[in-house]
């Protein structure tokens, strides 16, 4: 775990810190203690230096805009040049208290902006009572700049605007309260890759601690939180967030995290990754966008022969599935996966699923290839993503042409005829017709699962 944004060297802490400090060595893989103004971000780093789990952001945060002017930039320069900054901030618009005027708190952000870009370095944003106003400058003057948002409020605008722009959304203590439903529904939209854990502290305590003194290591209740609320193991949103801070500051990364996975593990289901090709090119899609899903890098440099899968795979009776689904499309390496779901099935395999776009037939030109996979594989999951060809075309974008929704339907049909479990998914994206897509599913006697669009 990774405590992205506290405040280890604010006075709370002067009485203690020491002992705080070696409970987050033992429990934590990091602490990014956060600056608020020139002298602040200078105590910062110098517990940054102090201690190796320990790093700082230095900034002028939007209360003490006020007290500063251009020369600040050069100022926050030097200190960027210590190699335990990992990012400028916290800096943004606070319109809630308004103890700097607008115009003022507009104009140290601004400039803490062009310091990002001219440094590649991320920023870490704070807003408050300025949802819109944030939106507005991250969509016209944060291109090509890395962001944060320190403890997402819940504001969709906001929302979308960030992962328009890649930046990453970082959750804190208020996820885990009660009346919170809101903030935590916003969980569904936010892809994996873009979602980080703080705590704020000393400020901003989990329910179980609320009232008391915050704690880095407190990280963990948010954690928990978030991986119930996703339906997703605690070891799950551990792993994705530690991936995705050490994505975000530029933190050094192990060579298990930054290797591409073959197989990988979610819940206590095992997936198998065999290849990076598709024939779509969905509207949705994080291919070619975004090499991390789920804290794993599941961008294949190669392609693997079945049994490197075998090795990793090990002892697939262990796990309550194994699903072939990856980077790409599994039928694109028929004959391995084929070669991978028979070794699998005769190794004690309880259940297998194929996660696939349908498009089987057209991709191996073969139409027996559900004959070959009879006995082997339980399921398909079949990414249609629309109930006509009038919304399939412009949204999933096939190379085949205008044949592909036939061949998917017949896809469809054929495995349900043939006797494997079949489930239609799709996701909602705009213009989206869920009730026709439910109607379609049902004619067909499918199952059907309708996924939130995220963006990426």
């Amino acid at each position: 775990m990774i405590d992205t944004h506290a405040h280890l060297h604010f006075t709370q802490y002067d009485s203690d810190r020491h002992k705080v400090i070696e409970e987050c060595n033992q429990k934590l893989d990091g602490v990014i203690t956060v600056g608020c103004n020139l002298e602040d971000s200078k105590k910062a780093v110098s517990l940054a230096t102090s201690n190796y789990r320990i790093y700082a952001t230095v900034g002028v945060h939007p209360h003490d805009a006020v007290n500063y002017d251009k020369s600040v930039k050069e100022e926050l320069r030097k200190l960027l040049q210590n190699e335990k900054v990992v990012a400028i901030g916290e800096a943004g618009l606070d319109f809630y208290r308004n103890i700097s005027p607008k115009g003022k708190q507009e104009e140290i952000f601004r400039l803490q902006i062009e310091l990002a870009r001219e440094l590649k370095k991320p920023i870490v944003i704070h807003t408050r009572e300025a949802s819109v106003e944030m939106s507005q400058f991250i969509r016209t003057e944060m291109e090509g700049v890395k962001g944060i948002i320190h403890c997402f409020n819940g504001d969709r605008e906001l929302l979308e605007a960030a992962l328009e722009h890649g930046f990453f959304i970082s959750y804190a203590g208020p996820v885990t309260y009660p009346k919170n439903e809101t903030l935590r529904e916003t969980l569904k939209d936010v892809p994996s890759s873009r979602i980080l854990i703080e705590t704020d502290a000393p400020y901003l305590s989990p329910q179980k601690k609320r009232g008391k003194r915050n704690h880095p290591v407190y990280v963990a209740y948010t954690l928990k939180t978030i991986a119930e609320y996703l339906g997703l193991n605690f070891s799950d949103i551990d792993r994705i967030t530690t991936v995705n801070a050490k994505r975000a500051f530029n933190l050094p990364m192990t060579k298990e995290e930054k290797s591409p996975k073959l197989v990988y593990k979610v819940r206590n289901s095992l997936y198998i990754n065999l290849t990076t090709k598709c024939p779509c090119d969905c509207s949705f899609c994080f291919r070619g966008k975004e090499n991390y899903v789920l804290g794993y890098n599941l961008n294949l440099d190669r392609e693997p022969i079945a049994e490197e899968y075998m090795y990793r795979i090990k002892n697939p009776g262990i796990y309550n599935e194994v699903v072939f689904c990856g980077y790409g499309e599994p039928f694109e390496r028929f004959d391995t996966l084929l070669e991978v779901a028979r070794w699998t099935k005769k190794m004690g395999a309880k259940e297998i699923r194929i996660n696939t776009n349908g498009l089987g037939y057209l991709i191996t030109e073969n139409d027996s290839i559900l004959n070959e996979l009879k006995g082997v594989v339980d399921t398909f999951n079949i990414s249609i993503n629309a109930s006509t060809p009038e919304e399939y075309y412009p949204i999933v974008k096939p190379s085949f042409g205008k044949e592909s929704f036939e061949s998917v339907l017949k896809f469809t049909k054929d495995a349900k005829k043939a006797g494997f479990n079949v489930v239609i998914s799709a996701v909602e994206t705009d213009g989206f017709n869920r009730d026709s897509f439910i109607r379609f599913a049902k004619k067909l006697g499918v199952e059907w699962r309708i996924r939130n669009r995220k963006i990426v």
